[in-house]
């Protein structure tokens, strides 16, 4: 199990359910969505990079070798996902 890779699509699928409740009550192009939008993906991004650094520091995980950036999404690599982090190999 890729413990990176599953973080980052969890959270991924968290952050697009919560904005689509928000989208369910106001309008995706209100100023009110946009900015709700733009703390909920920095929140989770900033989070998530915490994490993997964490993660990291503690040899649990290391950079996926595709060159990922989280910020970017969803990435088909097995391993990383678009996390950017895979297990650390040992």
């Amino acid at each position: 199990m890729q413990i990176a890779r599953n973080v980052f699509l969890m959270n991924l699928n968290i952050m697009k359910k919560i904005l689509d409740l928000i989208a369910f009550k106001t309008d995706k192009k209100s100023d009110d969505y946009k900015y709700y939008k733009q703390e909920i993906m920095e929140a989770t991004y900033s989070n998530l990079k915490k994490l993997f650094r964490k993660l990291e520091e503690e040899k649990i995980s290391e950079k996926c070798s595709c060159g990922a950036n989280f910020r970017k999404g969803y990435k088909s690599c097995n391993l990383c996902g678009g996390s950017g982090f895979c297990n650390r190999k040992n």
